[in-house]
């Protein structure tokens, strides 16, 4: 079966001595052009210990033993998560969006016993090489340069597609959308190397198509459209 990313979080698991990336859809349509502006929610994550400071709240997840910690938009929600034996997945979007119409998301992930098999770099390499099978625009991978996390190795890139195809039918509220539907998605991706275990943070945003010579998110703003969910720690 043909691996697929046509979202960026759901269906990402190791498997055996190395790790397999079954890409799962879910129909998950924008509602709104790719901006940097992110909208709103005043839901915390399950699982999470919030404390506010100004218009952030930080997020704690133990994963496999291990507390991943990041920043939400205080008016952000929890959206999905799922706990499985070997891996970890918890999807945040703004307060108006759901899975099926978000613009923006961050999505966090845990795959259990996985880092003496596969290093940091080779996982965001192989998740680009599996992404560009989905894409039918144009595919944008930009390496950045990487810097420990309280010890723990880690790369960073941004990934996305000028065009991205949507490619289930389904209806949302009644609503019929088309599989012809296509849309531009961009993100940036740092994947830390834990104790035992490989984590793997993103946010991204979704909505019109984009040119590859100016994508939304580059290297020089990159840091910007990070800001919200800065800073990154694993303890």
């Amino acid at each position: 079966m043909k691996k697929r990313l046509d979202k960026d979080c759901k269906g990402m698991r190791p498997s055996s001595s190395h790790v397999v990336f079954t890409f799962i859809s879910s129909l998950l349509f924008a509602v709104s052009p790719l901006s940097f502006a992110d909208d709103s929610s005043k839901d915390s994550a399950k699982n999470s210990l919030p404390k506010s400071s100004a218009n952030k709240q930080l997020q704690q997840l133990v994963i496999f033993g291990q507390t991943f910690n990041f920043n939400l938009p205080v008016d952000w929600k929890l959206a999905y998560s799922e706990q499985q034996e070997t891996m970890y997945s918890a999807e945040f979007v703004p307060m108006g969006q759901e899975l099926q119409t978000w613009s923006s998301m961050v999505c966090v992930q845990g795959f259990k016993g996985v880092a003496e098999d596969i290093e940091p770099q080779e996982f965001l390499e192989t998740m680009a090489n599996v992404y560009l099978e989905s894409c039918q625009g144009e595919m944008v991978f930009e390496d950045l340069p990487s810097e420990p996390l309280g010890g723990h190795e880690t790369a960073s890139a941004i990934i996305g597609c000028t065009q991205m195809p949507n490619t289930h039918i389904k209806s949302i509220k009644g609503v019929a959308y088309s599989s012809a539907t296509s849309l531009g998605e961009i993100g940036h991706y740092t994947v830390v190397k834990g104790k035992a275990d490989l984590y793997l943070i993103h946010k991204s945003i979704r909505g019109n198509t984009f040119n590859k010579a100016n994508p939304p998110v580059k290297a020089h703003n990159y840091q910007e459209f990070l800001s919200s969910i800065m800073p990154l720690s694993l303890h």
